[in-house]
């Protein structure tokens, strides 16, 4: 069997000789170039007479390519700025100002709105306050009013009985009293004597004052007849009778009204012409 290891070394000895080759190549390339260079540098020397040589550095400009025009930088005036920015400013505190007198205008407007609320509020409760009062004194007006009615009525009722009362105690009292004059008429009568020139027709009318006792107290002739004889007749018969007991049961009232003063008429009716 072959050895690798040899074969290895065999062959990293090949793989050298070739850059070894190479770079002998260079390196002589090299060589002749510098010989060269240095003959041709001796022979300028020895046929070239030295000269004194000013030299000059100077940039060449390049031309350099086409450039793009620039914008010219922006210039700022700050005065145009300021006045601006006090204009911005001042139309800013403008607006502010409009804002607040608007704020105020709206709460001024608010406030009244409010206050005439409040007011009309007001006035629509002393409204219906002064209705409700104007409707209460009309109750108690109407209550008083048919309280006076019912009164009026009651008295009026009232007044129509005690009047009917009084009508039918009238009635009654004069019917007492003339059934009492009759009684004293036909007393009277029994004392009267007519004289003999008495004629029909005749009227001789008397007022008789009495006491509540019945008693006669006085005879007055109101009316004549004409006839002295006649006239005196019927007083003697008055006289005569004097007294009448009956009228004390009369009461007091009718006594008064009645017989207090009492007239007499005396008619001889049952005489001929």
């Amino acid at each position: 069997m072959s050895d690798p290891n040899r074969f290895r070394h065999h062959q990293s000895g090949r793989s050298l000789v070739f850059p070894i080759f190479i770079s002998l190549v260079l390196h002589g390339a090299i060589l002749l170039v510098v010989t060269w260079g240095w003959g041709l540098q001796q022979d300028v020397t020895k046929h070239t007479k030295p000269k004194v040589v000013q030299a000059k550095l100077v940039q060449l400009e390049q031309k350099s390519p086409k450039q793009v025009a620039k914008p010219k930088p922006k210039v700022i005036d700050l005065t145009r700025k300021k006045a601006e920015e006090k204009k911005r400013q001042e139309a800013q505190r403008k607006r502010e100002r409009e804002k607040q007198r608007a704020l105020a205008k709206k709460k001024e407007a608010e406030r009244k709105a409010l206050e005439k609320k409040k007011a009309e509020e007001k006035a629509a409760r002393e409204k219906a306050e002064q209705e409700r009062l104007r409707k209460e004194m009309a109750r108690e007006l109407e209550n008083l009013e048919q309280q006076e009615r019912d009164r009026q009525l009651q008295q009026e009722l009232a007044d129509a009985q005690a009047a009917e009362e009084a009508m039918l105690a009238e009635q009654q009292a004069e019917a007492t009293a003339q059934s009492y004059v009759a009684l004293i008429a036909s007393r009277v009568e029994q004392y009267w004597s007519r004289p003999p020139s008495a004629r029909l027709g005749m009227t001789c009318e008397l007022l008789i004052q009495l006491v509540p006792t019945g008693r006669v107290i006085n005879v007055t002739i109101v009316k004549g007849s004409g006839d002295a004889a006649f006239d005196r007749s019927a007083k003697q018969a008055v006289l005569k009778a004097e007294q009448f007991n009956e009228l004390q049961d009369v009461k007091p009232e009718v006594f008064e009204r009645y017989f207090r003063q009492l007239r007499l008429v005396f008619k001889p009716e049952d005489l001929r012409l």
